[in-house]
């Protein structure tokens, strides 16, 4: 059996995450911004200020520079995707 490849991934906040490349993560693809517009959805459910925008789902393997991603710490800017 072979092992998968592993996306390693540097966010804005300086931390690395590792993923496997067919790993389904979420992407915002227009915004963050605070105020809501039409198709946009609130990102941050309890916290302040509101953040809004519209999200998809990918695949690690497609993760690029200067893409936000959101995780369960938040929404991060990723400074750096490559395949480890």
């Amino acid at each position: 059996m072979s092992k998968t490849p592993i996306m390693r991934v540097r966010l804005s906040d300086d931390t690395t995450l590792e993923l496997p490349e067919n790993e389904v993560v979420q992407v915002v693809t227009a915004g963050p911004g605070d105020k809501p517009q039409e198709g946009w959805q609130r990102l941050n459910a309890d916290k302040t200020p509101a953040l809004f925008g519209k999200v998809a789902k990918v695949r690690a393997a497609a993760l690029t520079q200067g893409q936000h991603l959101m995780t369960y710490r938040g929404i991060f800017l990723i400074e750096g995707a490559r395949r480890a």
